[in-house]
């Protein structure tokens, strides 16, 4: 899946960030590692955010959108 795909499977606001896991999961894409990895590239590009939350007892890594204003 190429990443201009993959970020419109992205959610917009941070209220709806998801993780990588859900967004494989619900969508079949590809393999889990292969969509983290793009995730986490888009992220370093500044398209996507990429926000860490600590769920006792890991941290979990969420992904989400800037809304458009």
């Amino acid at each position: 899946m190429d990443q201009a795909a993959l970020l419109e499977l992205v959610p917009v606001g941070e209220e709806n960030a998801v993780s990588a896991r859900m967004i494989w999961k619900s969508h079949g894409i590809g393999a889990m590692e292969s969509t983290k990895q793009a995730l986490n590239q888009m992220a370093a590009r500044g398209l996507i955010v990429r926000k860490k939350v600590y769920i006792a007892p890991t941290d979990k890594i969420f992904y989400f959108r800037k809304p458009d204003r």
